[in-house]
């Protein structure tokens, strides 16, 4: 079953009216990502799209707007879809977010179809500190040595290093799985500021029990003074 008439099928959406030439106009795209299937996060304002390959490298990538999109085609096809908030991509999935001015059966099948049409593969993400592939070592490089009692004395880029790591190892993978993820914006003196992405960016849940879960984590892992702002 292709992906229209499974879309049909799960959400009641009609098919998409093709142009003269029998296509639905969307750009094609010759590596021809396929949809497998569409999963929703706890957030009821995103939906997680499911490829049948890994898009990505390494990291992530997020477009919070159409600025952000530059010359991406994907980015660019599916913010010209009204209602688009947000896309994110990591690993074999994207995550897109939209506004609640419009309902899901308006927009999904849009957006599915101009995903398949439009994405390619992305070497690697945003991160730089992501550009080498996760999870090779059990334990972060940078944590072998780490002694929660020095952290207020290192400068600026280790803590910024040891804070990513955690979050690499006990935060990161379980926000992906609910189809968002976290950026570590900066440390400053006990104060560690962070920007949700995907699913978790505009799901209620994270500024309330996700966030304390991740401040409580971060006190017992660095200092018990230590206090994560959201923005």
């Amino acid at each position: 079953m292709g992906f229209l008439a499974w879309i049909q099928k799960q959400f009641g959406i009609p098919m998409p009216i093709a142009n003269e030439d029998g296509q639905v106009s969307v750009a094609p795209n010759e590596e021809r990502f396929k949809i497998l299937r569409i999963q929703p996060t706890p957030n009821p304002d995103a939906f997680q799209f499911i490829l049948n390959g890994k898009v990505i490298g390494a990291g992530t990538k997020t477009f919070d707007s159409p600025d952000d999109a530059g010359d991406d085609p994907m980015a660019q096809a599916v913010f010209e879809i009204f209602g688009t908030q947000s896309i994110f991509v990591k690993e074999n999935f994207v995550t897109v977010t939209k506004s609640d001015v419009v309902g899901w059966h308006t927009i999904m099948e849009k957006i599915g179809t101009t995903l398949e049409a439009t994405l390619k593969f992305y070497a690697q993400g945003d991160e730089a500190e992501n550009a080498k592939s996760e999870g090779d070592k059990d334990v972060h490089p940078v944590l072998e040595d780490f002694d929660k009692d020095d952290f207020f004395n290192y400068d600026e880029h280790k803590k910024i290093e040891v804070v990513n790591a955690l979050l690499d190892i006990a935060i990161r993978p379980a926000l992906a799985n609910d189809g968002g993820g976290i950026n570590l914006l900066s440390v400053e003196d006990k104060t560690i500021k962070v920007h949700y992405q995907g699913a978790c960016g505009s799901c209620p849940s994270s500024t309330t029990g996700t966030l304390q879960y991740i401040e409580q984590f971060l006190k017992e892992a660095i200092h018990s003074e230590v206090e994560v702002q959201a923005s």
